[in-house]
């Protein structure tokens, strides 16, 4: 089987550097239903069968958009939300982005337990992002179809490298990660790897 990830359409909230990683109602932008209609077409022959996204509505949008186009279910999951920054959600302050990047320079040195007061620790997005994968990975180990995951940059920044044997965030970092960005992935000699990040065939 083949997993697909990719981030989310421009959404307000990108527009606006404005923390919304809950419920807030921060949709996508008329250039990030573009982004997501222009998805849905490069992904319009690779047999994507199912469709699962994040609960936050930017995502959403984007899956719905995907999902009309391709005629496949669209089904939301948690363990695809992007990580929850506590008690800086709904900000776009130099405080709270302050907070937010201490917290991503924790987590490169190590330090995976450190949070924003009220948020999610690397450890709790690997939590629900880890085995949520696995358990996709074991469900449709004999499939020849593909599934369709749709997120956020942070959360896939951060946990791509965990589930992918042939990437770290150095090589994520070389390639970046905009908004619709397809990644492609399969399964090889027992490990999931990166075959196509965007134009980039590995």
């Amino acid at each position: 089987m083949q997993l697909f990830f990719t981030r989310h359409g421009e959404s307000q909230a990108n527009i606006e550097r404005i923390i919304s990683n809950r419920d807030l109602p921060h949709a996508l932008t008329a250039r990030g239903r573009a982004q997501a209609a222009a998805l849905a077409e490069r992904l319009a022959n690779r047999q994507i069968v199912t469709i699962y996204t994040s609960p936050i509505l930017r995502a959403q949008e984007t899956g719905q958009i995907v999902a009309a186009r391709l005629q496949v279910p669209l089904l939301i999951n948690a363990a695809l939300r992007e990580w929850d920054c506590g008690n800086m959600e709904g900000r776009g302050d130099e405080a709270a982005w302050a907070a937010h990047s201490k917290a991503v320079a924790a987590w490169a040195k190590g330090d995976w337990a450190h949070c924003i007061p009220g948020g999610e620790s690397f450890i709790d997005m690997q939590a629900r992002f880890v085995p949520f994968v696995q358990q996709l990975l074991t469900q449709d180990a004999h499939c020849d179809n593909a599934i369709l995951l749709i997120g956020h940059g942070s959360l896939l920044y951060h946990m791509l490298p965990m589930v992918l044997a042939n990437v770290d965030t150095a090589f994520i970092d070389a390639r970046g990660m905009p908004n619709c960005v397809l990644i492609e992935t399969t399964v090889r000699a027992g490990q999931l790897v990166c075959r196509a990040w965007e134009a980039d065939q590995l």
